[in-house]
């Protein structure tokens, strides 16, 4: 199983390779996989060079008021990963801020803990970041064929591979949000030089290309509780969320309905 988030960005220095298929070709698993990755890749790289990275529908986050502890609700939505995946949330996840996903949708997690020192304490409010990163989740057991004399008929590999999720209480606020924060304003900055008679899309000045991101997380919401002293039915008060950390990614019919809004 494999998953970008996992390794280096491969998009960013290394030229893609597909499978060239001739006759009489022995074919193998790595041939199938190769070919797979070949247009996961492709679609990765359009993902991240064309449209870029966040959150692009829904994935609000709300309090659940009466939970026995600090818990926030993912609502269903969909995001691109920095790695440019796909994050596609089908159904409302609870999350407990002080032990997490109690019952993660995918069996694989991010291996990495937690960095930094645990925030808040007794005498101030703690400030965490709900995040989701795609993830592979392996599924459908089939038996193996048994090789040779057939001996061994009990062995069994997963037949398909289901695109997934996991939600992470984060301690800190990703890098590669706040380099994209710092990019967006330099973009600002250089568009904003260019004279109003010159100011078409070809005299724009030409962006960098992204940087290679090996986070995997996009930042849903920024929250802001208190354990001590925490009581059901009244978490409204002592749990807040705010989205000022959470980056937006605009589909394009809705940035057309933007500039048509901002025509009139």
């Amino acid at each position: 199983m494999t998953d970008l988030s996992d390794a280096k960005c491969a998009a960013c220095d290394e030229q893609l390779e597909r499978v060239r298929y001739f006759p009489r070709q022995l074919l193998t698993a790595d041939d199938m996989r190769a070919e797979q990755e070949y247009f996961r890749e492709k679609a990765r790289r359009h993902n991240r060079y064309l449209h870029g990275w966040g959150v692009v529908c829904g994935c609000a986050v709300e309090v659940v008021a009466e939970a026995k502890s600090p818990t926030v609700r993912v609502c269903p939505g969909f995001a691109v990963s920095p790695q440019g995946d796909d994050i596609l949330l089908n159904d409302c996840v609870d999350v407990d801020l002080l032990v997490g996903v109690k019952s993660p949708p995918c069996a694989v997690q991010w291996p990495c803990p937690p960095t930094g020192e645990m925030p808040g304490g007794r005498d101030k409010p703690a400030r965490v970041y709900i995040a989701v990163r795609h993830a592979d989740c392996l599924s459908r057991p089939a038996r193996v064929h048994p090789a040779g004399c057939g001996c061994d008929e009990s062995l069994c590999e997963y037949s398909r591979v289901r695109d997934s999720f996991e939600i992470k209480v984060l301690w800190e606020l990703p890098e590669s949000h706040v380099h994209a924060a710092q990019e967006d304003a330099k973009w600002c900055n250089a568009l904003g030089q260019v004279p109003a008679e010159l100011a078409r899309v070809h005299a724009f000045p030409v962006p960098p290309c992204p940087d290679c991101i090996v986070e995997p997380w996009v930042v849903l919401a920024t929250v802001l509780f208190k354990a001590d002293g925490y009581v059901a039915g009244k978490g409204n008060a002592s749990v807040q969320v705010g989205y000022n950390d959470r980056r937006v990614l605009l589909a394009t019919q809705r940035l057309q309905t933007a500039l048509y809004c901002l025509k009139k």
